[in-house]
């Protein structure tokens, strides 16, 4: 007889809260004799927020497998979707997509007693720049403008952008630069900027000039404004909040924009969301505040926070602008409620700490010896042999998986379920598919 199986859930919330603010992710592969088929429900614990690391080579269905997790989080029920909010962080443009239901997968979603669904509360945050370009392009694609106050970078993080030292020349002027605009204690833009080097009397204008340059540069990709997109805008309840920032993967200094945006959004989630925890905390303390006081203040809800590729922002070695304030997300955030879904095809190349941290792993395929090697240190614990063994063993379809509750201390061999909305992310085709008779 099949049953639910609630993975990151202890045994304390379990006997008071049952299988209540779950979602189904998928179904345990069962073994009788030489026959495997589906089991048990596979549901996710979303009463806490949780560290989900996702591993798995090119193809094998990780993104594909953040969104499933994505839309269980939207699709709960309204009591607890009210007090949870999606945010993934789009660097390769796959993710849009979701405001269109699965009708590529109907025939297997109708297996699984489910439908394409359309779903209204998804959000798609577009660099300003890009914006309007984009929307007259396709109006699905964008809905709102996205950027950051320059006021909110320090001279470090542009010399990540620019590829300068802090102590060179170069970064000596723009520290300088910084400095002397946060003096006036009011937000300023980059012709602010501009301006106070013109005004610099210290350094050559060899160098001048050429920071100069990098600064118009930073102008043209949309994203640095005087007054930036406030972070709780992007934090509605109930809602899949997208920012797609794929449109810098080829741009002067893409990497280091695309992890200096990953940083930033991870330092303001980790401030909004520490100072909600403490009136959280408050409200249930005092017996003088109502709970229709409390929610008619403004609140940011507990915060899931999607990121793919997360080995180049989180590396073994060396470090990004993204890694002090992803690295606190990941070690600190379940506390003040920000849970985190992170995704990598090579967890050999990941921060090991990331990897010791993550309560729940989901392992698609991997090959590579780095990789198994990596994923063998933290499930040795629970494991009765080399994980490459139970990968071999998983059935060789897209979405098949391990997924290892730390909770419990268990492995399970499970099917990810279909999207029930559009996939983004899978490969393109050089034919069009067969039309159906």
């Amino acid at each position: 007889m099949a049953y639910n199986v609630i993975i990151g859930r202890d045994e304390r919330d379990l006997k008071i809260y049952r299988d209540s603010a779950t979602t189904l992710i998928g179904k345990q592969y069962i073994t009788m004799g030489n026959v495997v088929s589906l089991g048990n429900q596979i549901l996710l614990d979303a009463l806490r927020p949780h560290v989900i690391l996702i591993a798995g080579k090119r193809g094998s269905g990780k993104s594909y497998t953040m969104g499933v997790i994505a839309e269980g989080l939207a699709s709960l029920d309204p009591d607890t979707a009210s007090n949870i909010t999606s945010l993934i962080i789009d660097t390769m443009g796959i993710y849009w997509t979701m405001k269109t239901p699965n009708y590529r997968e109907a025939n297997i979603l109708k297996e699984w007693g489910e439908e394409p669904k359309n779903f209204p509360n998804i959000k798609v945050f577009i660099p300003k720049g890009s914006f309007e370009r984009i929307k007259e392009e396709n109006a699905s694609m964008a809905d709102s403008p996205f950027s950051i106050s320059v006021s909110d970078l320090s001279s470090g993080d542009w010399c990540d952008i620019f590829d300068f030292s802090i102590n060179d020349e170069y970064g000596v002027l723009i520290n300088k630069v910084v400095e002397d605009l946060k003096e006036d204690n009011r937000a300023y833009s980059l012709d602010d900027m501009i301006q106070q080097i013109d005004r610099e009397a210290a350094q050559s204008d060899t160098v001048k000039d050429a920071i100069k340059q990098r600064f118009q540069t930073a102008k043209d990709w949309g994203i640095f404004e005087k007054e930036g997109t406030k972070i709780e805008d992007m934090l509605q309840p109930g809602y899949i909040n997208i920012l797609d920032i794929s449109l810098y993967a080829h741009a002067l200094g893409a990497f280091n924009l695309r992890a200096l945006v990953i940083g930033l959004l991870s330092q303001k989630l980790l401030e909004l969301r520490t100072i909600q925890r403490r009136e959280e905390e408050l409200s249930e303390m005092s017996s003088t505040i109502s709970v229709e006081a409390y929610e008619k203040k403004k609140r940011i809800p507990i915060v899931w926070l999607f990121i793919d590729e997360v080995h180049e922002f989180l590396p073994a070695n060396g470090q990004t602008a993204a890694s002090p304030a992803l690295s606190r997300v990941v070690k600190e955030g379940r506390q003040p409620g920000i849970g985190l879904v992170i995704a990598t095809q090579q967890p050999g190349k990941l921060d090991t700490d990331i990897i010791t941290q993550s309560d729940i792993i989901i392992s698609h395929h991997v090959t590579a010896k780095l990789d198994i090697d990596a994923l063998n240190t933290v499930m040795q614990t629970y494991m009765v042999s080399d994980i490459k063994k139970y990968l071999i063993d998983l059935p060789k379809l897209p979405g098949s998986c391990l997924v290892l509750d730390d909770n419990s201390e268990r492995i399970y061999p499970v099917q990810i379920k279909p999207r029930e909305t559009w996939h983004g992310g899978e490969t393109p085709k050089a034919i069009p598919p067969p039309k159906k008779q």
